[in-house]
């Protein structure tokens, strides 16, 4: 075992496992104590913190993939090293995602009634499979990559194929509910699919920049390629969500001004979405050439922060804006929200109400640390299970 892992790598590994086990207690709180009495959770914000972390992490796992395919096709000396990094990744983003997804399910039998009686309509179901597939395509990946099969550019264009396939059904769950109108929208799928790429690229970018200050001119010229691919990507991500603004804006509908104004309502968040990458992006562009490794990293820092920002603002916009209204006086547009039933009655005495304010409670931030320590784990193993592999 000593042969096959670091000492620094056997200190992240146990790391994360304490983690993933102060994430499970967290967990156990929830299934044992109740959502009301753990969560800030309720009828209203029936999605939480655990369903954000849960794209979070399936961005992660697809950008990895993507990052890999992209390493391997491409061919370029310099970068090769940090395709199987990339692709281990990948599987514990997966990994983490799945994790997370089963915490967010409320009881973990629900996982088996999905398994038991799967519904194929349904578009949990094609983000079930997807995923499943996905987590094969992943470990096929790392053991092509480990064993240097003359057939691993095939496995790494396939890969590719399944992280696309899996961001545009995460896209597709957000964009197909109708009253939902923050998801409902055609750019969803594909900025998801952006988002993988600029979740990817930053993993990248930062794992070079890592390499680089331990020196080599290799991995410096890896860092900055990875930077300007990253800036693009950010860029596109941009002009998308900002697409996405200015069509709710156009729309006029009661609707999508009560949306606008919980996307006001949380500015501060949608200004680091979008700000945090943009300034990142903006700086990759101007000191591509002179920035040093450190301060690469930084920029990939605050895309991944702004990305986590960006899966927080699926979630807030959507939940605190009304999804029914009805017409009064027969006027010809809509003026009037209808309720919602929030659950609360027994704690707090409000039955319904128009939205509701949400906040993660301390045991919802404490339970993201269970797919986040089995993430980082996973990829740890994997890429011990590689090196195992190529002896």
């Amino acid at each position: 075992m000593g042969a096959l892992i670091s000492k620094k790598q056997l200190c992240a590994l146990i790391a994360a496992l304490v983690v993933t086990t102060a994430g499970l207690a967290a967990w156990i709180a929830q299934l044992t104590m109740g959502l009301l009495a753990t969560t800030n959770l309720s009828n209203v914000f029936c999605w939480g913190l655990l369903i954000g972390m849960f794209a979070f992490c399936v961005g992660f796992g697809a950008g990895g993939q993507l990052a890999a395919s992209y390493i391997v096709l491409s061919k370029r000396p310099e970068l090769q090293r940090f395709a199987l990094p990339a692709q281990v990744a990948g599987l514990g983003g997966a990994i983490g995602a799945s994790v997370a997804i089963i915490a967010d399910l409320g009881s973990p039998e629900n996982i088996l009634a999905m398994l038991l009686h799967l519904n194929v309509v349904s578009p949990l179901a094609w983000d079930m499979i997807t995923l499943t597939l996905f987590i094969v395509a992943s470990v096929i990946g790392i053991i092509a990559l480990a064993r240097q099969w003359k057939s691993t550019p095939i496995w790494m264009a396939l890969g590719a194929v399944a992280a696309v396939a899996l961001q545009v059904i995460e896209g597709l769950l957000f964009a197909l509910p109708s009253a939902r109108v923050w998801w409902h929208s055609v750019i969803v799928p594909i900025d998801f699919l952006m988002v993988a790429v600029v979740c990817g690229l930053a993993l990248v970018q930062a794992m070079s920049a890592v390499s680089a200050r331990r020196g080599g001119d290799d991995a410096m010229a890896a860092v900055r390629r990875f930077g300007r691919l990253l800036a693009l990507a950010i860029i596109v991500h941009v002009v998308l969500a900002l697409a996405e603004l200015a069509m709710l804006a156009f729309e006029g509908t009661a609707a999508s001004a009560a949306t606008l104004a919980a996307v006001g309502a949380y500015a501060p968040l949608y200004a680091a979405e979008l700000g945090l990458p943009l300034v990142a992006a903006v700086l990759l562009l101007v000191r591509a050439g002179k920035a040093g490794a450190g301060e690469l990293g930084v920029y990939a820092a605050l895309a991944i922060i702004g990305m986590f920002v960006h899966r927080l603002m699926l979630l807030y916009p959507a939940f605190a804006a009304p999804t029914l209204f009805s017409g009064l006086s027969n006027q010809p547009s809509a003026a009037w929200a209808y309720p919602m039933s929030t659950g609360l009655y027994a704690s707090s005495g409000d039955a319904f109400a128009m939205t509701q304010a949400y906040l993660p409670s301390p045991v919802e931030w404490a339970s993201i640390l269970l797919p986040i320590g089995c993430a980082v784990a996973v990829a740890l193993l994997a890429l011990v299970a590689a090196k195992a592999l190529r002896k």
